[in-house]
């Protein structure tokens, strides 16, 4: 068993879902028989977003204040562990990456939880939690001095933000467009589908459904204010004062371009989104880089796996996984087996695989309706899912659970 007492650095890099579950569980660790252990987190924004809740914040400005977390607030006073407010430039070596402000920053083991680029105005692109607000409230104010809305994209995101538009306005016209023959996942069954259209036509949303809309090259990725007339693939035209996307994901991942240049292969896929390549452990896809982890949305596993609360679940594993390395004194022999070039000959112990087994959703529909899956159990029109969603998601949409990561409340306005 080697010594817990030494000196470990572990670098996260990227503070939402999967990064934040990991950098909580590593940093309790130190005081959990670890006292060397240092967590680093990195991020270029100052405050943590609740992005799940984001429907809710777009028609509540309290709750989008809230939903706002200074990562001054992570770590307790006092400790070892430390958070950066920049953002990451790139990984230059198996122990180094340099940041955007200069920061050089030395690391036993990389969390790369970097996300990517999410659909439409969820994906809120202040840096801090003043602009951010505003972001939203230009966004508000465009809804309320809108006569109609154009929602674009009927995942989950399209089908939550449209129901709670549709109800704070219910005087407005709101269309939902999607390009598939139902709503929400396929993975899930289609009662839910079905119960999601009944439930925002009870809102007075009109659900267009195999459309396809054709979207400017110079559109962008988020919502935009004022009157446009887009026309689908059908040939129909839809004409709004506010258009909101929430279709299309892009990953970054031009940080790991030293790395691959060292390998003479890609560690990301070139086509799509351009997710980053793991193995089952989480690991990067890569003998030469076993101590570099990638949870969350930015990695390769299917679509399906990619909601906040299972890109937590895969930080939890990350953590898991680095502590069972720290265990076997992996990160020694790998600095030892460096110096010496002979990485590849360090054994990895047995680690722990990311299993997706958990196949649910809750889908709030405004604040009194909502549609959910679970245990393979469809709850789509009855009364029941509207109950259980309410329940369970819609009151902060889990945002609670997340205050559980800042420990340091003095820091929290």
């Amino acid at each position: 068993m080697a010594d817990k007492s030494r000196d470990i650095s572990v670098v996260v890099v990227g503070g939402s879902y999967a990064g934040a579950a990991a950098a909580r569980k590593l940093a309790d660790l130190s005081k959990k028989g670890y006292p060397g252990l240092k967590v680093t987190l990195v991020d270029e924004k100052s405050h943590y977003f609740h992005a799940i809740g984001f429907p809710k914040s777009l028609v509540d400005g309290k709750y989008a204040s809230k939903s706002f977390l200074p990562f001054s607030a992570f770590f307790e006073a006092g400790t070892q562990h430390q958070f950066v407010n920049s953002r990451l430039h790139a990984v230059t070596d198996a122990h180094h990456l340099e940041l955007e402000n200069g920061q050089q920053l030395y690391f036993d083991y990389l969390v790369l939880a970097t996300g990517g680029k999410a659909p439409g105005p969820i994906n809120v692109s202040a840096t801090g939690k003043d602009d951010g607000l505003a972001e939203i409230e230009r966004l508000r104010t465009g809804l309320e001095n809108a006569d109609s809305v154009l929602v674009i994209g009927g995942g989950a995101v399209g089908v939550e933000v449209t129901g709670f538009v549709a109800a704070a306005f219910p005087q407005k016209k709101v269309t939902l467009v999607h390009s598939g023959k139902r709503l929400l996942p396929a993975n899930f069954r289609e009662g839910v589908s079905n119960g999601a259209v009944a439930k925002l036509g009870q809102l007075g949303v009109n659900v267009v459904l195999n459309e396809r809309i054709e979207l400017p090259e110079d559109f962008g990725h988020a919502a935009h204010i004022g009157p446009q007339v887009l026309s689908g693939a059908s040939g129909a035209e839809y004409s709004s004062d506010v258009q909101i996307l929430a279709v299309g994901f892009k990953v970054n991942s031009a940080f790991l371009e030293p790395l691959e240049a060292k390998l003479g292969s890609l560690l990301h896929i070139e086509d799509g989104p351009g997710f980053i390549r793991v193995r089952p452990t989480l690991q990067l896809d890569s003998d030469a880089f076993p101590n570099i982890f990638v949870p969350g949305d930015a990695n390769d596993l299917p679509m399906t796996a990619k909601y906040g609360f299972k890109a937590e679940m895969q930080g939890g594993t990350t953590a898991a996984n680095i502590k069972k390395l720290i265990d076997s004194g992996f990160d020694q022999a790998f600095v030892r087996s460096q110096q010496q070039q002979r990485s590849s000959s360090v054994e990895v112990p047995p680690l722990s695989k990311w299993s997706d087994m958990l196949d649910a959703i809750l889908v709030p529909i405004g604040p009194d309706l909502g549609v959910a899956q679970m245990l393979k159990v469809a709850l789509g029109c009855s009364g029941i899912g509207n109950f259980i969603v309410r329940q369970l998601k819609t009151k902060d949409f889990m945002l609670w659970m997340r205050k559980g990561y800042f420990p340091n409340k003095q820091q929290i306005n």
